[in-house]
């Protein structure tokens, strides 16, 4: 039912016949997506059962990567992917936090904040697991971007899986670093202070760098909005502040094992802010959603913009891969890497089940081994009640354009069909 809800405040959204206020084109676009994922205005595909033959229609999905209703098997490839290159040694899992002085610019001008926030966090980890006095290696790094709290207000950060050691490509070996038996106020992996002033190092370089090469514009209204914009003096001087500050930074080893952190970050691999999951109730005009064992109830304008400010720009990449498994060399750094660990006894074992089960990584797995070609398992088939429906090719979703024209004239059939609810003003 949850699903339902959140797609039944979607399409009252989309109902609207103009915009809201504070959402961008491509935010308007993707709430639409949204909107329409999962009906006709997405277009129909044919599923077959593969025992009894039985046959029926079933609607798209948007396809958006910001959709909360859709891509859940996107995700589990995703997880039993990055499961399958996970190397027999420990992780450690750091997040890192931008002050909240700086959320007003990163919301206004998000790919370049973002990107600036990524960048010198991979690169601080990098650099200073590089050096010899720390650990002297190659450390691989899957860092992904959250600009969200669980009451879906503004806070950007982003969390970084580690590898804690790394491959050191001169003397052909595996360097550790030790991982505490428990967990303590002391760092582990990589001194905090170290990082934390190379990270603030960083982020303050590759944004002068950026203010330089003119990504904010010359625009004077925006120096009013925003001083300290005025001039690169302004801008220096306002960082300079900031850094005085110890900024948030945390470094702790992975929830049990690496494959359970993978999985939490799996959840926000192909949706934004919320899942279907959390939405509770909505009357038409307000909406309540649960965050952590707090219910939070917002007009529904309000749950609209949150959710809207979090669709990051078209062709930004929130998920990104560096060190040991940077794309450009990932294969034959990692194969050395699992070489040189199972000569020396360091061979990974991912148990099958545990006492809650088989993992996502080992279910996504599972699945995608004894998955025919082409085909997608569906549901059960309620008429035969052994086989079940798969896809079959063709039945493409319509481009956008056509997508919202259909969804509008299923909107509007729905508010004048008698009994059929209306839509709140």
């Amino acid at each position: 039912m949850s699903a339902a809800l959140l797609r039944r405040i979607m399409q009252d959204y989309a109902a609207c016949p103009t915009r809201r206020p504070g959402t961008t084109d491509h935010q308007h676009a993707a709430l639409l997506d949204i909107a329409a994922c999962q009906t006709a205005a997405c277009g129909l595909h044919d599923e077959v059962c593969d025992h009894c033959g039985d046959r029926r229609q079933v609607p798209n999905t948007c396809g958006n990567r910001a959709c909360p209703l859709c891509q859940a098997g996107a995700r589990a490839r995703w997880v039993a992917e990055r499961d399958a290159e996970l190397l027999s040694v420990g992780y450690a899992h750091i997040v890192f936090t931008l002050p909240s002085e700086l959320r007003a610019l990163i919301h206004a001008f998000p790919r370049v904040l973002l990107g600036i926030l990524m960048r010198a966090a991979a690169d601080a980890v990098t650099w200073l697991a590089a050096q010899t006095r720390y650990l002297g290696a190659e450390v691989g790094i899957i860092s992904v971007l959250h600009t969200w709290k669980r009451d879906l207000n503004w806070h950007p950060h982003v969390h970084l899986l580690v590898t804690a050691g790394g491959w050191d490509a001169v003397t052909g070996r595996w360097v550790d670093t030790p991982l505490p038996t428990r967990r303590g106020r002391g760092a582990f992996f990589l001194p905090i202070d170290p990082l934390r002033a190379a990270f603030q190092r960083r982020f303050r370089r590759l944004l002068l760098r950026a203010y330089a090469a003119g990504a904010f514009g010359r625009d004077l209204d925006l120096a009013a909005v925003f001083p300290c914009l005025a001039h690169a003096r302004a801008l220096r001087r306002h960082l300079d502040a900031l850094l005085t500050r110890r900024w948030v930074l945390r470094i702790k080893p992975p929830s049990g094992s690496p494959e359970i952190l993978l999985r939490y970050l799996g959840r926000y691999i192909n949706r934004v802010a919320i899942s279907p999951g959390r939405v509770h109730a909505y009357d038409g005009t307000t909406v309540t959603f649960d965050g952590k064992g707090e219910r939070f109830t917002v007009p529904t304008d309000t749950f609209i913009q949150r959710f809207a400010q979090h669709v990051l720009p078209p062709g930004f990449v929130r998920i990104r891969f560096c060190g040991l498994w940077a794309t450009r060399h990932r294969g034959a750094k990692l194969a050395a890497a699992r070489d040189w660990l199972a000569a020396h006894g360091r061979r990974r074992l991912v148990p099958e089940t545990s006492a809650a089960g088989p993992t996502m990584a080992t279910r996504s797995t599972r699945v995608l081994a004894t998955r025919p070609p082409q085909t997608t398992p569906g549901d059960p088939c309620p008429h035969c009640g052994q086989g079940v429906y798969r896809r079959q090719p063709g039945g493409h979703r319509p481009r956008r354009a056509e997508r919202q024209r259909l969804l509008r004239l299923m909107l509007a059939q729905r508010t004048t069909t008698p009994g059929s609810a209306t839509t709140p003003a």
